[in-house]
């Protein structure tokens, strides 16, 4: 397939007709988703605020907001885990999130939101399949095209499958997006390491949940911890 520079929101205006089957779109990596009147007021000595006065409400400012500030910092620590395996890639994740694995025999590392629809996979590409002596001029672009004949082989229709450029942690990569018959988003990565891995990140959802993942991906994927 060729890789335009389209982005990601012209696929995402794709219209879900369907809730998603119970699970990820397949293991695409390793196979070669009323202003009222006021009344008037009079004001006694009462309601006229002191310096002394000035003084509390600050004081109050400032320990609201260090509280807010301490409620935030361990929000931080307590909402968030890195997940991921050395070689393969890792993404920052909500606490809520939990290990997944699709019923498919899917090889990928994977995390889901406590349901089978959102989830993100991790992988890197396997080229056992590939004969020895290609092996060494397989490239980004094959690993996507790849990536795009297994989501058809899925039962997607070409017009429901696009691919891009883009930028992920830093560096080239070709992105593959797909809506299924189902209901569902896959968006794909494929991007090569220093050493020359192929790595694949893939993330899936609903209509209401596909941009949450992506966005856990664009902003947190690395290929270290």
């Amino acid at each position: 397939m060729r890789f335009s520079r389209v982005a990601l929101a012209l696929a995402v205006s794709l219209c879900l007709i369907a809730t998603p089957a119970c699970s990820s779109g397949g293991d695409t990596s390793t196979n070669t988703d009323t202003v009222e009147k006021e009344e008037d007021v009079v004001l006694t000595e009462d309601d006229v605020e002191t310096d002394d006065d000035e003084d509390e409400a600050e004081e109050q400012s400032a320990d609201l907001d260090d509280l807010i500030e301490d409620e935030e910092d361990e929000g931080d620590t307590q909402d968030s885990q890195r997940v991921g395996q050395a070689g393969i890639g890792f993404v920052t994740i909500p606490d809520s999130w939990t290990e997944f694995q699709d019923v498919d025999g899917n090889t990928s590392l994977q995390w889901c939101d406590g349901t089978p629809y959102t989830v993100i996979s991790l992988n890197t590409f396997d080229l056992s399949s590939v004969p020895e002596d290609q092996r060494a001029d397989f490239t980004v672009e094959d690993a996507a095209n790849s990536v795009y004949a297994n989501i058809l082989n899925d039962g997607v229709s070409e017009e429901d499958v696009e691919g891009a450029r883009v930028q992920l942690a830093g560096r080239d990569a070709l992105q593959v997006y797909a809506f299924y018959p189902d209901g569902g988003f896959l968006v794909t990565w494929t991007l090569a390491d220093d050493e020359g891995v192929i790595h694949y990140v893939a993330a899936e959802g609903t209509e209401d949940t596909i941009m949450d993942s992506v966005s856990i991906v664009e902003n947190t994927y690395s290929f270290t911890e």
